[in-house]
This record gives C-alpha cells, sequence and structure tokens, in this order.
C-alpha cells in the first residue's frame, strides 16, 4: 500500500497516526501541496478529485475521503487497545485549534485536558 500525503494536512495526519497505532508499514509518498502537487496530472490519475490523502491499495484501488481510509484500516487490520478513529479525530482537531489559533484548552475543561495529557503522549500521536 501507498499513502499519497502532506505533512501540513491535518487530514493526512488523521491517517498517518491510525497507520502508527496499529503498526503498519505503508509506503508514504509525499504531495506538495505548496507546489500544488495535488493538482498534477500524475497525481490526478490517481485522485481525480485532487485531494489529500489517497490510500492506493496494492490491487491498485485509491481510497480518497479519510473515513472510508480509517474504516478500510480498522476492517482490514483490527487492533486492540489503540487510538480510535473518534480519538485520532479529536486529537488532530484539538492540536488544530491550539496550535493554529493560540487557543489553550480551557481550564475549566478537566476531562479534555486529561484526556489530550494521555492520547498527545502517545508515540504515534507525532505521526
Amino acid at each position: 500500500m501507498k499513502l499519497y500525503h502532506s505533512s501540513g494536512s491535518p487530514n493526512s495526519r488523521r491517517v498517518r497516526i491510525l497507520i502508527a497505532e496499529k503498526g503498519l508499514d505503508i509506503e508514504l509518498a509525499p504531495v506538495d501541496l505548496g507546489a500544488k502537487g495535488q493538482f498534477s496530472n500524475s497525481y490526478r490519475a490517481i485522485n481525480p478529485r485532487a485531494v489529500v490523502p489517497t490510500l492506493v491499495l496494492d490491487d491498485g484501488t485509491a481510497i480518497g475521503e479519510v473515513p472510508a481510509i480509517m474504516r478500510y484500516l480498522d476492517e482490514a487490520y483490527p487492533a486492540g487497545d489503540r487510538f480510535s478513529a473518534a480519538d485520532i479525530t479529536t486529537l488532530v482537531t484539538v492540536d488544530f485549534a491550539t496550535k493554529a489559533f493560540a487557543m489553550p484548552i480551557p481550564d475549566d475543561s478537566v476531562a479534555l485536558k486529561r484526556w489530550y495529557d494521555v492520547v498527545s503522549a502517545r508515540p504515534s500521536a507525532t505521526a
């Protein structure tokens, strides 16, 4: 399998975290969004919608929607006490809000802070 992704894409990060949590060895192919690489003819041949990420399976099937990619990986490679797709989505959303908008987690959100501290400390959270 090969994952076409962008390091600056929150959606790509969601998939990379899930891959890391499952311990999968999937080739990563960077797509340079700044250079509009997603609009190149070669990438449009993989994903005509020109969005990242796209997971290309060994049989050549391309999956270009994050929920579909995550569902495929969850079904094809079940895992025990790993992140769920919901955990990963929430982690990426909280990271985006706290970093991109410099919005700290409110002090009165004790449960969210506790959850975030546990989830963000896992090695795969840096994927």
